[in-house]
Formats: C-alpha cells, sequence, structure tokens
C-alpha cells in the first residue's frame, strides 16, 4: 500500500503533466503553472531535508542507496543551477539594456534626489 506522500507526488506529477498539454495558455496561466511547479519542488526539497536531518531515517539506508541519492541529487540540482544561472543572466541582460535605454531617453538633468531625514 502506497503512503499518502506518495499518492500525493503521484497527483502532483499528473498535475504537472496535464499543465504541458494544455493549449492556448495565457502568460497568466503560464506563470500560475510555474508557481505550481516551484511549489512542488519546495515540497519534495523539505521533504528531502527532513529525511536527512533525520538520523534515524538515514541509518536506514545503505550506503550504495545513500552514494545513489547523492548521484541523483547532484545531478537534478546541477541542472536546476545551471538553468537558473542561465535565465537569471538573461533577465540581467535585458533589465540593464533597458535601465541604459531608459538613462538616454530622459536623463536626469538638474535633478536632485529627495531624501527623507
Amino acid at each position: 500500500m502506497e503512503g499518502r506522500w506518495v499518492n500525493d507526488c503521484q497527483r502532483i506529477l499528473k498535475e504537472i503533466k496535464e499543465s504541458e498539454k494544455l493549449e492556448g495558455q495565457d502568460r497568466l496561466d503560464m506563470v500560475r503553472t510555474i508557481r505550481f511547479t516551484i511549489l512542488a519542488l519546495q515540497r519534495s526539497v523539505t521533504g528531502w531535508m527532513q529525511w536527512a536531518d533525520n538520523p534515524d531515517i538515514m541509518a536506514q539506508f545503505t550506503l550504495d542507496e545513500l552514494v545513489e541519492i547523492n548521484r541523483n541529487l547532484a545531478n537534478l540540482v546541477s541542472a536546476f543551477v545551471d538553468y537558473d544561472a542561465k535565465i537569471t543572466g538573461s533577465q540581467e541582460e535585458k533589465i540593464e539594456k533597458k535601465i541604459r535605454k531608459e538613462a538616454i531617453k530622459s536623463p536626469q538633468q538638474g535633478k536632485d534626489m529627495f531624501y527623507v531625514k
């Protein structure tokens, strides 16, 4: 019999797969789907942290199982962090270009910054 966690994981995976098949999604739909996916990832990571922080649970794994877990998690996280850096870098470039473009359009000649004391 599968536990509640596994059933919830299967439900989440089904929702993610179904959202990939939906056609005609707008930007708001995509943001909602992205949020759901990130929250699913956060839920999973939180569960893994609870296991990793519990020596009674971790003691149940053999060294071979721990090596396999470590290898798989390292591969997943490496791919995720690589993607994170790629997306963040592309957005930073867009933001910098926009700032430079706006600075050229409307220079702040003679305008002093207002400070609240």
